[in-house]
């Protein structure tokens, strides 16, 4: 794989764009105003506990407190139950299961100290989501204070070497830590293993020595950086270049990569030329289409995208494409073609929580699964844990993505002023009539002869050409006459109804 990792910095705000065989995949965005808190580590004070809901709200020194739930406050937990948690772990309150984890209020009470980590970031009015459980990760190894287990990879399918991984792993829990060793570690040297572990160990004892003697609420641990973190996630072989227009961030990554690599100089660069690092990789272009709400496929298909804050509709259409042969086999290439672009924009647009798909309806169960496992197969290389689930009876699919933070769209957009985030504005005829209806109530409440209306163009057209033969019906009525004016500067839903006009 081809990875190129470009970071643009500008005073108040940081972007990071991964491209992988010159195709942007991934971009996250960072604002001094909202922060990045994920995997950050915290002193914080329970402020409120709620049995009905077997959670508690904490103050963190957020803006807003954090949402803790019981399963995240058990302390004699194993990792299968942990793990477990993590996979139910919805957009719910958490409410019940006393049985399985006891009341909340005999494992915390209002105004005690904690010590807590950020694993779902704000979202919209929700608060971050916080747990006890303590996780840090490392490019080799994911070091877990409070729970007693040695985890390897999946993807490290060679005995031998498991074998001298796990045997790694019983030196650490022995010392009372948990630790899960990454894909990464499968090719790593062993003493370069050994010293990302007792990094994360040190890392750990210094945030209980803060802890014992901080004073709540205070940050006791940073996570890293996004473009930091995808440099550490990454195989060395794998990344072309990593270029940042920021002294401080080249520095920084350049530090982080000569921990592990010693030709770190060759592969990251500090961008100096005059134009906009983001133009000249033609990263700016493709960022437009992280907004769009149509997305075309080249068979001339299209796909709509819905964002709301509960989840995520995607719609399948043919659109343009009529296909060269019977109808079964051009709705399974356009629904084909559209798995490629779903997949490809949930992790561009950071799309978390629950998804729904509808593909066009096919009546060929083998159609059905091949749409199923390219989807599947096109998820594999997402960072997020996803999963899919089969057809709905209603031709449905399914899919769950792990929602960390903001999608990017909630990022960079605001609600429409004019719409208030309806998605659609009033048409010109509507406000017609409704300056109709508006002329016949002035009227009637202050006798005019005369009344004058400024509008914006558009309506103008409307009142003075589609609806002229129903405005001469109106005024004939009421026997006035209408004088209209226009102003480019109003918005089209706005007007004014006056005895005297504007001008």
């Amino acid at each position: 794989m081809n990875r190129q990792i470009i970071v643009n910095n500008v005073p108040g705000e940081k972007r990071v764009a991964l491209i992988e065989e010159r195709k942007l995949v991934e971009f996250q965005i960072m604002r001094e105003d909202t922060g990045h808190c994920l995997g950050n580590i915290y002193i914080g004070t329970v402020k409120r506990v709620l049995p009905g809901m077997q959670s508690a709200f904490v103050d963190y020194g957020g803006a807003r407190t954090g949402f803790i739930h019981i399963k995240d406050l058990k302390k004699d937990i194993t990792y299968e139950e942990f793990q477990k948690d993590i996979e139910l772990n919805h957009d719910d309150d958490g409410t019940n299961d006393v049985r399985r984890y006891g009341n909340i209020s005999e494992h915390i009470k209002e105004g005690e100290k904690i010590l807590v980590q950020i694993i779902k970031e704000p979202i919209g009015q929700k608060g971050a989501r916080l747990t006890t459980h303590i996780s840090i990760p490392g490019r080799f190894a994911v070091l877990m204070p409070t729970i007693s287990h040695i985890g390897i990879s999946r993807k490290i399918e060679d005995r031998t070497r498991r074998t001298e991984l796990k045997e790694l792993g019983k030196k650490v829990q022995k010392k009372g830590y948990g630790i899960i060793l990454r894909t990464l570690s499968e090719n790593g040297d062993i003493k370069l293993i050994e010293k990302d572990i007792v990094n994360l160990i040190n890392n750990w004892k210094e945030i209980e020595t803060k802890y014992k003697k901080g004073k709540n609420p205070a940050v006791l641990y940073r996570a890293a950086s996004p473009f930091i973190e995808i440099i550490q996630n990454s195989n060395i072989e794998d990344i072309k270049e990593i270029v940042l227009d920021n002294q401080d961030d080249h520095r920084q990554a350049l530090n982080f990569l000569r921990s592990f690599y010693e030709n770190a100089d060759e592969i990251v660069k500090l961008y100096e030329m005059p134009y906009p690092i983001f133009d000249y990789y033609g990263i700016e272009p493709e960022l437009e289409t992280v907004l769009k709400k149509k997305i075309w496929l080249k068979s001339g298909g299209f796909l709509v995208i819905e964002q709301t804050e509960a989840l995520t509709v995607i719609d399948v259409n043919t659109g343009k494409f009529t296909g060269k042969g019977n109808l079964e086999s051009t709705v399974l290439k356009t629904n084909l073609e559209a798995v490629k672009e779903i997949t490809y924009h949930l992790r561009l647009r950071n799309i978390g929580g629950i998804i729904i798909v509808d593909f066009i309806d096919m009546s060929n169960n083998t159609n059905k699964k091949a749409v199923i496992d390219e989807l599947e197969k096109g998820l594999e290389s997402d960072p997020a844990k996803c999963s899919v689930f089969y057809f709905t009876r209603l031709g449905l699919i399914q899919i769950t993505r792990k929602r960390t933070s903001e999608s990017n769209i909630s990022s960079m957009t605001e609600s429409c002023p004019y719409c208030n985030g309806n998605g659609v504005i009033k048409s010109r005829t509507t406000i017609a009539f409704q300056i109709f209806r508006e002329i016949q109530k002035h009227v009637k409440l202050y006798n005019s002869s005369v009344v004058f209306i400024t509008v914006h163009p558009d309506t103008a057209f409307v009142l003075e050409h589609k609806l002229d033969k129903e405005m001469g019906e109106l005024l004939k009525k009421l026997k006035i006459s209408v004088n209209i004016e226009t102003d480019s500067s109003f918005h089209r839903e706005h007007y004014i109804i006056s005895d005297t006009g504007t001008h």
